[in-house]
């Protein structure tokens, strides 16, 4: 079973066993835990140091922008699971 990482515009992350309608799915992993982490580390903290962001998201002037910042977030998300796997 995949767990998925997903973000909202407003750059917030969430994860789940699938990707909310209006959010925008980051990767997929079978270990929950480790998709956590691997999120986690290269994540940002909103203002309640709970919440994590997808940084360059919550900011991007236009949607142009703020999927660049999901997709480039996404490919270092999946870089650091896939050296995980290795």
């Amino acid at each position: 079973m995949s767990h998925i990482a997903f973000a909202d515009r407003a750059g917030v992350i969430g994860f789940g066993l699938r990707c909310p309608t209006g959010a925008l799915s980051i990767a997929k992993y079978s270990n929950l835990e480790l998709l956590k982490s691997a999120v986690a580390a290269v994540a940002r903290l909103a203002h309640d140091n709970e919440t994590l962001l997808v940084p360059g998201l919550p900011e991007a002037s236009n949607s142009d922008h703020a999927i660049r910042a999901l997709v480039k977030f996404g490919e270092t998300v999946r870089s650091r699971l896939q050296a995980v796997s290795t």
